[in-house]
């Protein structure tokens, strides 16, 4: 029988998409196991009394630093703030001139009240009656050859316009015939009273007044010069310091714990500051008389006492302990990198080949990998274009079939070829 030609029938594209499942949940989308994952290392247990020697030794040194050196020295688990400290000194005193003058309190002291020490004048050297004229100015010599304004006197100084006769810095050891010397004693006994005391409002609300505490030392209450110039660093008499003065530094020093006591008491330390040069000061007064302008000038000698008072207050504070916690924990690393360096280093080598192996897994090189597995996702990112555009759709034989990289495969396109049913006559 022959066979009727018969229509081909329609081709049919095959919907090739994966089958949908159910729609993915929040669940699925936030994994909050991966999202909170805890990551620890992985520690490695070496058996090696030498090793742990080593360590633990280690260890004991950074935690004795931290209690004797940080906490018991420093104080660094306190908190700390300097103090404001205030300071006055009042001078009882009288001495005596070689003519058997007396001075008292308001002669030898210059100014007579100074916010943070005194001044005791142990020498005087004064004239009276000095008249502008002209004569070499001691004060601020000049050589010759002179100016046009000064004229030189034997070959040497200048004679300038000036208060005659001169006394300065240049001739006051040797002064003028009309200069008056006077070199005061007695004042060996006399008294310096100081009041020093010290705040500190961070911490608490009290002010510290040096000797206020019952058992306390008070002698800086009533000291004599004697005392005080014995005191001093290097210790000096009043005849080794009364024809050229001194500068004598007070220090009142504070260090006080007010974590569970308000009790703060200063040490005092007393120094000589002037390297031996002395301490002299120059006061002159003017005045007129019968029309004529004179001035009467005074050098004096004498004892700078400067008084301070200073120092750190202390209280214990969570803060610097969280830190110096922080420190020790971090400083702990040193132990285990010594112990390491030492453990891969300074043994024989088996043995330090055997502790590599135990401290070091060496991994497979995967940078020639990464580069093929970025080469492939591209290509499959492309193929995928092309079936989105119905580049690669049939139907039949061979649909679904990924073709790509197998086991070992180098590179290549990863595909999906999808075929097309078609009708066949039949005779």
């Amino acid at each position: 029988m022959a066979g009727a030609g018969m229509e081909m029938q329609r081709v049919v594209d095959e919907d090739d998409e994966a089958p949908r499942g159910r729609p993915a949940s929040r669940h699925d989308l936030w994994e909050w196991d991966k999202i909170c994952a805890y990551r620890t290392n992985r520690v490695v247990r070496i058996q090696d009394a030498n090793l742990g020697y080593l360590y633990w030794g280690v260890v004991s040194m950074i935690w004795l630093y931290i209690q004797i050196l940080v906490i018991f020295v420093e104080g660094r688990h306190t908190f700390q703030e300097p103090g404001m400290g205030a300071v006055i000194a009042k001078v009882e005193a009288k001495g005596f001139g070689p003519d058997g003058k007396a001075f008292d309190a308001s002669d030898l002291r210059f100014p007579i009240i100074e916010p943070s020490g005194a001044f005791i004048m142990t020498r005087r050297i004064s004239l009276e009656g000095q008249k502008m004229g002209n004569c070499i100015d001691w004060d601020s010599p000049e050589k010759c050859p002179c100016g046009k304004h000064a004229v030189c006197v034997a070959g040497d100084f200048c004679e300038v316009k000036g208060w005659c006769p001169s006394l300065g810095d240049h001739n006051v050891d040797k002064p003028p015939a009309e200069a008056v010397v006077e070199d005061i004693t007695g004042l060996e006994e006399a008294v310096l009273k100081i009041v020093a005391g010290i705040g500190f409002p961070s911490i608490d609300k009290h002010f510290h007044v040096a000797g206020a505490t019952e058992g306390s030392s008070k002698l800086h209450n009533h000291i004599t010069v004697s005392q005080l110039l014995e005191m001093a660093d290097p210790p000096m008499k009043y005849q080794d310091i009364a024809k050229t003065g001194c500068v004598v530094a007070v220090n009142f020093f504070y260090s006080c714990d007010l974590t569970f006591s308000s009790v703060c008491e200063p040490k005092l330390v007393v120094k000589r500051v002037d390297d031996g040069t002395g301490f002299v000061q120059k006061r002159g007064k003017r005045k007129t008389i019968g029309g004529v302008e004179t001035r009467d000038v005074v050098y004096m000698y004498g004892m700078r006492i400067i008084v301070d008072s200073s120092g750190i207050g202390r209280q214990v504070s969570l803060v610097p302990i969280v830190i110096q916690i922080g420190s020790c924990l971090a400083l702990a690393q040193i132990a285990s990198m010594v112990a390491d360096f030492l453990m891969i280093r300074m043994y024989d080598k088996d043995r330090c080949d055997a502790y590599y192996k135990c401290k070091v897994i060496q991994t497979q090189a995967y940078s020639d990998l990464q580069e093929r597995l970025d080469l492939v996702s591209d290509q499959r990112n492309k193929a995928q274009q092309s079936i989105g555009a119905g580049h690669f759709r049939s139907g039949g034989t061979g649909a679904g079939v990924a073709l790509g990289l197998g086991a070992g495969g180098q590179a290549g396109m990863s595909s999906v070829l999808r075929g097309r049913t078609v009708g066949r006559s039949q005779q």
